[in-house]
């Protein structure tokens, strides 16, 4: 049985929980999923990137866009965060709002 994935077009309420264990650039990152809604309508893997939803962020090769990553970097890197998942890109990310827990 092929399980529905999430899409832009759905309204999503799911949530993931988890260590982050990588900084990618300053709105991106990857986390290990520990835990999920007990809600959750989606199916998700053991390891998701996240982008951050509503975050511009200038290229990480550029001085702003590295010192961007860095400061997400110390915000986030090895801490849990709890995400609530918009959607899904075109990249395969899931695009949330998330708080360091």
């Amino acid at each position: 049985m092929m399980m529905e994935q999430p899409t832009k077009k759905k309204a999503m309420l799911d949530t993931v929980i988890g260590p982050v264990s990588y900084v990618m650039d300053g709105n991106t990152f990857q986390m290990q999923v520990t835990h999920i809604g007990k809600h959750n309508k989606f199916p998700y893997s053991d390891y998701e990137t996240i982008r951050i939803a509503d975050r511009v962020v200038h290229n990480v090769h550029t001085p702003q866009g590295y010192q961007q990553q860095l400061n997400l970097n110390n915000q986030i890197y090895g801490k849990r965060v709890r995400c609530h998942v918009k959607h899904r890109d075109s990249y395969n990310r899931l695009v949330c709002t998330f708080e360091v827990i």
